[in-house]
């Protein structure tokens, strides 16, 4: 190599394209790696924060604890080193040869590597993202996944319930206890997911779907850090218990705490994909996308208490599991969608205020790599980054049409009361009836948690298939 000039990198040619293979469920398999790995992270990090504020975890200020906080910060870590090598910029290094009379047949270009061609060539080599589009199944296969395993599993479960504990009850329920989670806990939210890949009509890579999700993931630190730590203090400095589940401080944990802390770390995740937003309708898709990061790692320990509530699993696991699909899930979605789109409206506002230069300047970014999708199978293009999305044809079943559907507001800080206030009147709801009927008898319990629930439900879909046609079709 004694005597070749090293050819330095160069800009890619907009005229660019990288043959990417079509892999729907390539983004699903990582997707759960993340979760699996910021679900311990978070769950472990808060107990650094306990170490510092709440060393014996009674709800009152002090005292440190410096054990739990090394303890905290040791098992938390690989967590954290694991993530960030998982989330490492893909980057494509591309080498490229053009006959040239002027050229020349031997190129250094790192050390350690020469290329060496027949004939006089220049060399051009570029080092660019190495981005592809957001592919996700479609939203019926992702739906009769999820009906399919919970009824399955449940059917697994079910000689615990009838049988009670034996060596047969119990070598089914280990069988099924894994795969139930996992499914359980991760398919509505993909299907939803897929839901606005599907139907809002814009071109998303795969990086920008991930940190979407991630950053809602990431939201769940702050909240929980809230709810469990700072609210609990305030609330038993004013006097009040929030350890008997009827107590109004209990109740303040429920439709104050979880409301105000969670719609306002998940609209501050909005904000710090800013970077992405290039109108309101892109806000409202990543609202919607961060609200069911959110729900992603609440749901893991909604269905996990679910599968482990004993010999009742069966029935357990499948309400909590279905009644999170169709309102819990989307009802995180939607709330912070009001929000994404405010905050969207915000973003694109401030971009053209010179003073914002760094946070809301698009320009600032690195630019992605175009692409071409090819099928796997016959090898044949698909779609390309320059291809244009057409309108969204909306089912009924997401939106009510564009004679019923609501305006969003523009306003950030009231788009994210109104937010907290569905999200107190959910949790309110739900912890007011069971205060009112905390003396009657199970039967009666059950059968009005599950009307209140059902209501909840309904206003929620009312409200989201007449917020979805204004955002999709501005």
């Amino acid at each position: 190599m004694l005597g070749v000039p090293q050819t330095g990198l160069s800009p890619a040619p907009k005229n660019l394209y990288l043959s990417q293979k079509s892999s729907p469920w390539k983004t699903i398999f990582s997707m759960l790696t993340s979760v699996f790995i910021l679900f311990f992270f978070v769950q472990i990090f808060v107990v650094v924060l306990f170490g510092f504020v709440d060393g014996d975890m009674d709800g009152d200020l002090g005292p440190m604890d410096p054990l739990l906080v090394i303890f905290g910060t040791i098992c938390s870590t690989p967590f954290l080193l694991f993530f960030l090598l998982l989330r490492k910029p893909k980057l494509a290094h591309i080498v490229r040869l053009e006959p040239s009379t002027h050229g020349s047949n031997a190129h250094y270009i790192t050390p350690g590597t020469l290329i060496q061609s027949p004939t006089a060539t220049v060399l051009q080599h570029h080092l660019i993202h190495n981005t592809a589009p957001l592919e996700m199944p479609s939203v019926k296969q992702l739906w009769i996944i999820f009906s399919i395993g919970v009824v399955i599993s449940s059917i697994f479960m079910l000689p615990l319930l009838i049988n009670g504990i034996d060596p047969l009850t119990i070598m089914l329920f280990l069988i099924i206890a894994l795969p139930a989670w996992i499914l359980g806990f991760s398919t509505p939210v993909f299907a939803w997911w897929s839901t606005s890949n599907e139907y809002f009509g814009l071109s998303t890579t795969r990086r920008q779907g991930e940190w979407m999700l991630i950053a809602g993931m990431l939201s769940t630190l702050p909240a929980l850090l809230i709810n469990s730590l700072i609210s609990p203090i305030l609330i038993n400095f004013l006097g009040l218990s929030v350890t008997n589940e009827y107590s109004l401080g209990y109740g303040m944990l429920l439709f104050l705490s979880a409301p105000i802390g969670e719609e306002i770390s998940k609209a501050l995740a909005v904000l710090f994909l800013a970077r992405f937003i290039d109108s309101p309708k892109r806000g409202f898709q990543i609202g919607f996308s961060v609200g069911l990061g959110f729900a992603l790692l609440e749901n893991m320990i909604y269905i996990l208490g679910s599968i482990l509530a004993g010999e009742g699993a069966a029935i357990t696991f499948i309400f909590t599991a279905v009644l999170r699909a169709i309102g819990s899930i989307p009802g995180h979605a939607t709330w912070t969608a009001i929000s994404g789109y405010a905050i969207g409206h915000y973003v694109i506002s401030k971009r053209w205020n010179e003073r914002s230069l760094g946070v809301f300047d698009k320009s600032k970014t690195q630019q992605d790599s175009q692409w071409i999708l090819f099928d796997g199978k016959t090898g044949q293009p698909m779609i390309s980054s320059r291809t244009e999305k057409e309108a969204p044809l909306l089912p009924k079943w997401l939106s009510a049409g564009h004679n019923k559907m609501f305006k969003i507001t523009d306003k950030p800080i009231k788009a994210v009361g109104i937010a907290i206030l569905f999200h107190a009147i959910w949790n309110g709801s739900l912890w007011t009836i069971s205060v009112a009927l905390q003396d009657t008898s199970i039967g009666i319990q059950i059968f009005a948690n599950l009307l209140i629930t059902f209501t909840l439900i309904a206003l929620l879909w009312t409200i989201l298939r007449r917020l979805v046609p204004f955002a999709v079709l501005e």
